[in-house]
């Protein structure tokens, strides 16, 4: 039943506060019941902004409106240029004039709606009065924009200020520019060599026009080759700021994204292949006004086994004493490199990107895959520093989507990868039913980047993707990511940020 009221349609949506009531979500109207009519209701977070509350009522400043003079009384906006900044937690502080006519004393009671769900989302408010008694014509509301668990544009929302006396209302209307937060959009880029990319050589389009040429609001942490021989050769070393990172910490993201950047732009023979990632970022600027900051973090032919033919480090999240599994230490290094992306850039981690298994295809540890990677994700989440969101968004469950991609199953005169075995199909089931294992996951689904379908395979064989497939996979993954918040907006709340969901005209409630 309350599922399904819910998922009613809306006409207004009201919006909720925690100001002294008895109810933690009592409707604003509803606090009004033990307020005497001059009483003062503080509000909780931030600080006024010293926009005077006492400035003359007149015309509606800009973006509002109040309703005609009809009636005993209107309530108007007394504060022109509306903008609300996403996650600022000073707030938006709007002052409110009553004007009294015909000798009208009552109490007037404030609240205050959105239009739609959009205009609401993440969207906290509180007044500094609720009731304006007979001696009493100034209000003061202050808005607030949690950060979003996805990027927003700039926008405009619509809001209305309802004052009533229980027989005459007055409508304020506002509408508010809103500015996204100024901070990248951070995602980590994790796995084995369909990460890293292994499109073959001379596969890369890097001019003029083409579709691997650098965007210069698509950025990468600034980190080493993965080098098992000179550079990552020894435990320490996965972990270690000196040997990680190069300066400046930051740089425009080229292809290969897992090796640092050369002056030039040209790697030399056998470099200049490319991977999904800068496909993927690219495709991430369609819904930001901001920058996005790849951080890489996948190695060839690495695993949650201890395999004898693969890198010095596997993907554990934590040790263990399972004989099949290996160590922690790209986990470690992921780790590492995603609190040094936060930190360096001030952004906000907005996903984890994950493709592996060929490597976890064998009887021993294809049966614990699934757990795995459910274990990583959790760890992920909860062990990542916090962003500008605040440690709330850290947890073994917060809404960071975590996407994987489906293995090849391409076929030419190298290879038939199109039946997996036993195992493999065991962790190509786990892949595909991510979103039962892991909340706020998704797949994005590869079966059709084959040869027979126009995208040849890649560097050795058909267990590697080719350079049309890698950049159709970026793609898929950056649908699939938005996919997964699509579902998650089904939530009513993370930490102290709310997330609305529709509901009712007559029982507006979370």
């Amino acid at each position: 039943m309350l599922l399904d009221s819910l998922l009613r349609p809306a006409r207004h949506l009201t919006l909720l506060l925690s100001i002294g009531c008895a109810s933690a979500v009592a409707l604003i109207s509803g606090c009004t019941t033990d307020a005497a009519p001059d009483s003062s209701n503080e509000q909780t977070a931030g600080e006024p902004s010293g926009e005077p509350a006492g400035e003359p009522a007149g015309e509606p400043g800009a973006g509002s409106s109040g309703e005609p003079a009809s009636g005993d009384f209107t309530l108007r906006s007394t504060r022109p240029n509306l903008v609300l900044v996403e996650g600022d937690s000073r707030g938006l502080n709007i002052p409110f004039a009553l004007e009294r006519r015909n000798g009208h004393t009552a109490p007037v009671t404030l609240r205050l709606e959105g239009r739609t769900q959009a205009d609401v989302a993440f969207v906290t408010n509180s007044f500094e009065r609720l009731v304006l008694g007979p001696d009493t014509d100034r209000a003061q509301a202050t808005l607030r924009l949690e950060i979003s668990n996805q990027s927003i544009p700039p926008q405009t929302r619509d809001f209305i200020v309802v004052a009533t006396d229980g027989t005459t209302t007055s409508r304020t209307e506002l509408r508010i520019d809103v500015e996204p937060v100024d901070a990248p959009d951070v995602y980590l880029l994790l796995g084995q060599s369909n990460m890293v990319g292994s499109s073959g050589n001379n596969t890369r389009l890097r001019g003029a026009g083409e579709p691997d040429v650098a965007d210069p609001r698509v950025q990468k942490l600034n980190i080493v080759k993965n080098d098992g021989f000179e550079i990552f050769d020894s435990d320490a070393a996965f972990s270690s700021p000196e040997v990680n990172f190069l300066s400046p910490a930051i740089v425009t993201a080229t292809d290969p994204l897992h090796i640092e950047p050369n002056p030039n732009d040209y790697y030399g023979p056998g470099y200049d292949y490319i991977g999904p990632g800068l496909t993927f970022g690219k495709s991430a600027l369609d819904a930001t006004s901001r920058s996005v900051l790849l951080v890489p973090a996948a190695w060839s032919g690495s695993a949650f086994c201890d395999n004898d033919n693969g890198p010095r480090g596997q993907w554990n999240a934590q040790p263990t004493s399972n004989p099949v599994l290996g160590n922690t230490l790209l986990f470690d290094r992921a780790l590492l490199r995603a609190n040094q992306a936060l930190a360096e850039s001030g952004g906000i981690l907005r996903g984890i990107l994950w493709h592996q298994g060929e490597s976890d295809g064998n009887t021993p540890c294809a049966t614990v895959y699934g757990e795995n990677l459910a274990l990583l994700a959790s760890e992920l989440r909860s062990r990542i520093d916090p962003d500008l969101r605040g440690p709330e968004m850290r947890g073994p469950d917060a809404p960071i989507p975590f996407i994987v991609g489906t293995m090849s199953r391409g076929v030419d005169e190298r290879g038939d990868y199109s039946d997996f075995n036993s195992a493999k199909a065991l962790i190509d089931q786990v892949h595909r039913t991510v979103s039962t294992r892991i909340p706020h996951s998704g797949v994005s689904i590869h079966d059709d980047l084959t040869p027979a379908n126009g995208y040849p395979c890649g560097n050795g064989d058909c267990i590697h993707f080719g350079p049309e497939a890698l950049r159709e996979m970026g793609q898929r993954y950056y649908r699939a990511l938005q996919g997964s918040l699509t579902a998650a907006r089904l939530d009513t709340s993370v930490g102290a940020t709310t997330i609305l969901v529709p509901v009712t005209a007559t029982s507006p409630t979370l």
